[in-house]
């Protein structure tokens, strides 16, 4: 299942048929924690931070262990400016189906998915103290993954630490428009929800005690987020923001970037020199021998598709420098660089799923007009009315395409390692 509203939310009332409804829904993906790793598709995120420190040994009635506890059973951590949870308490923890609020455009844009509370952990070890769960999304989510929240207790220092440990990738859509927003926006998204998800616990367990255990509201189901001053939602510049505010003692984050950043660098690059993005994606299919079923990435990792395609890029920089080359934003030059911007781009996106290569092939064709009319207008310029030679213009226009088809091309790459889904 899966709504979208503008303005407004859904009441109380239509929520508890959701509800019901989505208890009646499987997961969206069959792998395990195990096969969810980097080379088959699935972004990893991991983040750990200490909460503080209570007396040693076991958890304490209401120390800070256990008032953490609390907050996570309640799913209180999640920032509702982001995403709101809406569930029955009556459920027990393991196996308990939860409805996601997920906002955003300053919460007038909601999504309405379904997931479900997979396994969970208690134990008092010798050494530390574990509790936690994991969600898993079901059918109709826009992302499809695993998501763990854990807490630990060292028995020696006292010391409290929270962990979140991630994998995900794309899920359903209900339009086109959804995806194509999706794969622009829903990394920043997803980075600040987890910064802020820290932010929260750490206000909740210190600021507010007697907030936690409690649902910020309660009726037919219970609802979180109760409202709390902390930090803004903040999406540029996140990194170094998040840090100071979040004091993360540790951040990773293992991005699959087919759907976004790759088609957007393609896409760039088909814009400045048309047969580039293509060479580039054929070299990296070529290399990787990646398996595809698909008859455009098949054509594209043939041997001797880099070398064509290398010899027609090598041609485009010399007629780029003859006067009488048309402008590249005339309809004929602008489409196909548009074009070349698509096929790029949906030929190295590894979605299993058709949509997923056409939101990338769209992104992709954005991107080469954009970067078309950005680079005439900036050569233009540079030619015009600063009266820099033309060939100097080109020749600096093919050093700054190098310089990001350099730094695309580790976007591309697999990584080496993966990250554990779960804690041990």
């Amino acid at each position: 299942m899966i709504e979208w509203r503008w303005f407004s939310g859904w009441t109380e009332e239509e929520m508890v048929p959701r509800l019901a409804k989505a208890r009646m829904l499987e997961r969206n993906f069959p792998e395990v924690s195990g096969e969810m790793t980097l080379e088959a598709g699935w972004s990893q995120v991991h983040s750990r931070s200490v909460l503080g420190h209570e007396a040693p040994g076991l958890p304490v009635p209401r120390g800070l262990f256990e008032r953490a506890r609390q907050v996570l059973e309640t799913f209180d951590f999640s920032d509702p400016r982001i995403v709101a949870w809406h569930f029955s308490a009556k459920e027990p923890l393991q196996g308990r189906t939860v409805l996601l609020e997920l906002r955003s455009l300053g919460q007038q844009l909601r999504y309405l998915c379904g997931v479900r509370v997979g396994d969970t952990r208690q134990e008092h070890g010798e050494v530390c103290s574990v509790f936690g769960f994991s969600f898993e999304t079901l059918n109709g989510h826009i992302e499809a993954g695993r998501e763990w929240f854990l807490l630990r207790k060292d028995h020696k220092s006292g010391e409290v630490r929270f962990h979140i440990e991630a994998a995900w990738r794309p899920g359903q859509f209900p339009n086109w428009w959804s995806r194509l927003g999706f794969a622009m926006v829903a990394p920043r998204y997803q980075r600040a929800w987890h910064r802020l998800t820290h932010v929260r616990l750490r206000e909740l367990v210190w600021k507010h005690p007697e907030l936690v255990g409690q649902p910020a509201q309660s009726g037919q189901l219970e609802h979180s987020g109760h409202a709390l001053t902390t930090a803004p939602v903040q999406f540029f510049a996140q990194r170094a923001r998040g840090r100071r505010e979040t004091q993360l003692e540790e951040e990773r984050e293992a991005m699959n970037r087919g759907l976004g950043l790759t088609a957007l660098g393609l896409g760039v690059l088909a814009g400045m020199r048309s047969m580039s993005a293509p060479t580039l994606a054929s070299r990296w299919l070529t290399r990787t021998r990646a398996q595809r079923e698909d008859r455009l990435s098949r054509v594209m990792a043939h041997p001797w598709a880099p070398r064509v395609l290398g010899l027609l890029t090598a041609g485009e920089f010399i007629v780029d420098k003859l006067p009488k080359t048309p402008a590249r934003v005339m309809a004929v030059p602008l489409a196909g660089r548009m074009l070349a911007g698509a096929l790029a781009a949906a030929s190295v996106t590894a979605e299993r799923q058709r949509g997923g290569r056409l939101a990338a092939a769209a992104l992709g064709a954005v991107a080469a007009l954009a970067s078309s009319w950005a680079f005439y207008a900036l050569r233009r310029g540079a030619t015009k009315k600063l009266g820099v030679p033309d060939v100097a213009v080109a020749l600096t226009e093919d050093a700054l395409l190098a310089g990001l088809a350099s730094r695309l091309m580790p976007t591309l790459e697999p990584s080496a390692g993966q990250a554990a889904i779960l804690p041990g």
